[in-house]
């Protein structure tokens, strides 16, 4: 598409948003665009400096969820395969230089969170408020209105936040619940049965991950005293990147004398520290020469996960590959970017990889499941994580991992066929494990025609 100058006679970003030429026009190619998609994930402020030759006003970027970013960028790679006009936009990205404080703040209190048991504890207590007076919430406002503002078409939206600012804006909004689980912020913008105020219906939808969580929504709307139509929840599954579900069809075979190939995850807020340095020191032995296990180390965007993973490598005296190098003993993956760590993560691991050591988070669960790997779980970090977790337990692909005696479960696990088995179930999931964002793009498009 044609690039828009700032001197266009269109409305202009308010002046204290960041990243103005990028904004301005962000917000023609979400008007222009058949699928238009938000969500409030992460940052990528520097890919848009370069691509629109913009300033930015403060260079560090942040990350809250992979989840959030990869869901979003598997329904827009879902929409660019199926030849519609798409485009993903984050509208924290353009959070004014006074705001960006509340970012950051909301970032460091999730990542302290992931490293401390007592701050996890206290989260768990307090969750519900917490999400409904996040720092963030209040700084996206502005830039989401604007960067919509002239959108018609329905917005996919991959976060609660997002789709209730929009829905109360009167935009059409088709609400992704990213779990199996419902959340009651995902309800917020709905009128009450009891409200008396005229104010307009919002034109929201839902897809949700299966029945049990349509039950769930419905229920919950009808505890809330909420207006909902059910016909407006939508079974879809949840969304996976079509450049992962194309993988299933790979050989992941065990073959003797072979090293095991897996992959240790840890999460967007770096997650799971403490087992995973638990796991990796009991490893050791298999991962001498000749080794029986092969590792890819998966660090997202963290600092302290890179070194401690180089760290390992080096007091082992192991060498790290290069990214493609498949016979090295450990490769490492950690970039500034969470557009590179999504898409190196999925080019080099999932096409690789036997096996995930992981959280049951929603996009590395649902990614590796759809790619025909077997999942090793590590501790949920809440209770949505806990139905994933009983979703891939009930279909045999996953398994409650013993970190205190991994080693141990490991070879149990091989040697009794639990993983051989587990690599056939999942290339025989129920097609909804992997049709959720070609599902989305659907329901979007019905809504159009609808309209």
């Amino acid at each position: 598409m044609d690039t828009v100058n700032l001197r266009d006679v269109h409305t202009l970003p308010p002046e204290q948003l960041d990243l103005q030429n990028a904004l301005h026009q962000e917000r023609h190619l979400m008007q222009e665009v058949e699928v238009p998609i938000v969500t409030v994930s992460a940052t990528f402020r520097k890919e848009l400096a370069d691509k629109y030759r913009s300033l930015v006003h403060t260079a560090s970027d942040v990350v809250f969820s992979r989840a959030h970013y990869s869901m979003a960028e598997a329904v827009r790679q879902q929409a660019k395969l199926t030849k519609y006009t798409t485009h993903l936009t984050d509208p924290t990205n353009f959070v004014s230089y006074k705001d960006w404080s509340k970012v950051e703040l909301t970032e460091t209190a999730g990542q302290l969170t992931a490293r401390y048991h007592l701050l996890k504890w206290l989260k768990d207590k307090i969750d519900t408020v917490v999400r409904s007076k996040l720092p963030v919430s209040e700084a996206i406002i502005e830039p989401l209105l604007y960067l919509t503002g002239k959108t018609e078409q329905p917005i996919i939206c991959l976060h609660y936040e997002a789709g209730t600012i929009l829905a109360r804006a009167g935009k059409q909004v088709l609400q992704v619940v990213t779990d199996p689980q419902v959340r009651p912020q995902y309800l917020d913008c709905l009128l009450s049965k009891t409200d008396d105020s005229n104010l307009p219906v919002p034109k929201i939808s839902y897809a949700v991950f299966d029945d049990r969580t349509k039950k769930e929504l419905i229920k919950l709307a009808e505890e809330l005293d909420k207006n909902i139509d059910d016909e407006a929840v939508v079974v879809t599954g949840s969304p996976v990147d079509p450049r992962i579900t194309k993988l299933a069809s790979l050989k992941r075979e065990f073959i003797a004398e072979e090293p095991l190939r897996l992959v240790i995850a840890t999460g967007g807020l770096g997650t799971n520290l403490d087992e995973i340095r638990e796991i990796l020191d009991q490893f050791r032995p298999l991962l001498a020469p000749p080794e029986k296990i092969r590792l890819f180390l998966y660090g997202g965007t963290h600092r302290d996960f890179r070194n401690f993973f180089e760290d390992f490598a080096a007091t082992n005296n192991i060498r790290v590959g290069n990214l493609d190098d498949t016979g090295a003993r450990i490769r490492i993956l950690f970039e500034d970017s969470i557009i590179d760590a999504n898409n190196n993560l999925i080019k080099y691991a999932f096409p690789w990889a036997q096996g995930f050591i992981s959280k049951p988070s929603g996009d590395m669960a649902y990614d590796a499941a759809a790619a025909g790997c077997f999942l090793l779980f590590l501790k949920p970090w809440g209770v949505w994580e806990e139905n994933v977790q009983r979703v891939f337990l009930r279909q045999g692909v996953g398994f409650d991992f013993k970190v205190n005696s991994s080693r141990e479960h490991l070879i149990y696990l091989l040697n009794h066929g639990y993983l051989g088995r587990a690599l056939t179930y999942a290339k025989k999931l129920p097609k909804i494990f992997s049709s959720g964002a070609a599902n989305i793009i659907s329901n979007q498009q019905r809504l159009v025609k609808k309209k």
